[in-house]
């Protein structure tokens, strides 16, 4: 079980690249840096729907030598959209640019745009759905105790409405999952999540998050 304290989800760094396509669309921002000789691309944009990505580049002159792509911002790349690079060295480069760009200033966290919260007298409730390919497509249950200052971290893995089962024993399990239904059932009252025809729960998007 991961405890950890209050929850923000990595969002944004500079924001990123459209849907995937034969090369990066137009950005809505763009952060460069040099490592080990080569001048490199972070690319970011929260589209109007809510997705989010960034993507690492590297040029030489106007042609792209590789291309990778964070499919959620999350901080990981995801995999490699053109050129010779393995993920795990695309992320070294990602990180080093990750790190620079706090250094300069131009690294920011922000709330996910499909993030829904509310809060009673024990604990605050966030709900976050991360849109992705496959399994980098989940739902986020963070339940933060108010008293203890303790937050508890629950994935839904296919946003089915049901916890993945193997975060905790089965008396925890079912306590953890009422409180999830019971942020998904006020979701649902509140218009701000939805349920599909295919049975699946999906935090709408915040327009306030995407226009900030």
């Amino acid at each position: 079980m991961s405890v950890l304290k209050p929850f923000l989800l990595l969002i944004s760094l500079f924001i990123v690249i459209g849907c995937a396509s034969t090369e990066p669309k137009t950005e809505s921002s763009k952060f460069e840096f040099q490592f080990e000789d080569q001048t490199y691309e972070i690319i970011g944009l929260i589209s109007p729907d809510g997705e989010s990505l960034n993507d690492l580049v590297l040029r030489d002159d106007r042609e792209i030598v590789f291309w990778t792509r964070d499919d959620n911002q999350d901080g990981t790349m995801d995999r490699v959209m053109r050129g010779e690079i393995s993920l795990e060295r695309a992320n070294e480069i990602y990180r080093t640019g990750i790190r620079l760009a706090n250094e300069e200033g131009k690294y920011e966290q922000k709330p996910h745009p499909r993030t829904f919260e509310f809060a009673d007298e024990q604990y605050i409730y966030t709900l976050v759905t991360v849109m992705g390919d496959s399994e980098d497509s989940y739902n986020l249950f963070s339940v933060y105790n108010v008293e203890t200052e303790v937050e508890t971290k629950l994935r839904d893995s296919n946003h089915s409405g049901q916890l993945d089962e193997n975060q905790f024993e089965h008396e925890e399990y079912i306590r953890w999952q009422r409180l999830y239904e019971k942020a998904l059932e006020k979701g649902i009252d509140e218009r701000r999540i939805q349920r599909t025809d295919e049975g699946t729960y999906i935090v709408l998007v915040d327009r306030d998050l995407t226009s900030q």
